[in-house]
């Protein structure tokens, strides 16, 4: 049996609009409403990929989009997805004060239970911005009654990253609390990222599956990371940097062929259905060095 029919992996969705991804439209808060929202569509074609495949994914939905367009979250809810929470107006975590992040969490999970009924079990941060900035916002996110985060990203770039973060699933030291940080590829003292947005765009297929199945050997999952805009290729540039015209829109055309192959060649479950298994298993990091580990 190959490590893809045994090793359980994870596709999850940030689910935001266009233009609350983008550094330079996140902060108009007050300017969204002029907007043109793409977010509707663009989920339903990600909705129809996960349909074909028979993929059920981890939704991490944010706030603002979950009290203006409950009916998309009802429909996710309804075809078997995980929803989990994003924060509500898409805000660097380490710019925000303890009060602050509780209030984004409290608010967050208010839009969602208010339409599905089920307390979220799931969190990740925008821009990937809990880190070692942030000691205090796992402690939150317990406090607030989240069983897991996703939101640890090995690497460093210019807007995010925690490269000292260890780089597979582990429970929390002494808690009942699970941390799934986004894959990465370890290359003799390097952390390379290739499990989602622009990376996932830009690297050919036959390297991510590579990479995938070399985690996979090892016995480790693969977290994966999407927003529903990767694939809007009708969407015109408004508003962008340079800077963004490169990592917003880059590679969008290819994006939904590498979808297909990689739900055919992989399997993938939502993060709730790995976490039990991480709560078993996995060990802290704390009492191992998981960077050194080879996959």
């Amino acid at each position: 049996m190959t490590p893809q029919a045994t090793v359980s992996n994870a596709f999850t969705v940030d689910l935001e609009d266009w233009f609350q991804g983008l550094t330079s439209t996140n902060p108009l808060v007050e300017r969204w409403p002029e907007m043109e929202s793409r977010v509707v569509p663009a989920t339903d074609f990600l909705l129809g990929i996960l349909r074909q495949h028979q993929v059920t994914a981890t939704f991490f939905v944010l706030g603002y989009v979950a009290d203006h367009y409950p009916a998309l979250i009802e429909k996710i809810a309804a075809a078997g997805h995980e929803i989990g929470i994003h924060g509500y107006y898409h805000r660097f975590v380490h710019k925000l004060s303890p009060d602050e992040f509780k209030e984004e969490i409290e608010r967050s999970i208010q839009a969602v239970y208010a339409i599905t009924g089920e307390m979220p079990l799931g969190h990740r941060a925008p821009y990937f911005s809990v880190n070692a900035r942030t000691p205090w916002a796992l402690d939150v996110l317990q406090e607030k009654g989240l069983s897991y985060d996703s939101s640890y990203f090995p690497v460093r770039n210019m807007l995010y990253g925690f490269p000292e973060a260890p780089r597979f699933p582990y429970r929390m030291n002494g808690r009942n609390f699970v941390e799934f940080p986004l894959s990465t590829l370890r290359i003799g003292s390097i952390n390379l990222p290739m499990s989602g947005g622009f990376y996932m765009r830009t690297l050919p297929y036959f390297f991510l599956h590579w990479a995938i199945a070399r985690l996979n050997r090892a016995g480790h999952p693969a977290i994966l990371y999407h927003h529903p805009w990767e694939m809007d290729t009708g969407q015109p540039m408004r508003a962008a940097t340079p800077r963004e015209r490169l990592t917003h829109y880059h590679g969008r055309r290819s994006l939904p062929g590498k979808l297909h192959r990689l739900f055919d060649a992989f399997r993938f479950v939502p993060l709730r259905q790995l976490m039990e298994d991480v709560r078993e298993t996995a060990v802290t990091p704390h009492t191992a060095d998981l960077q050194t580990q080879g996959a």
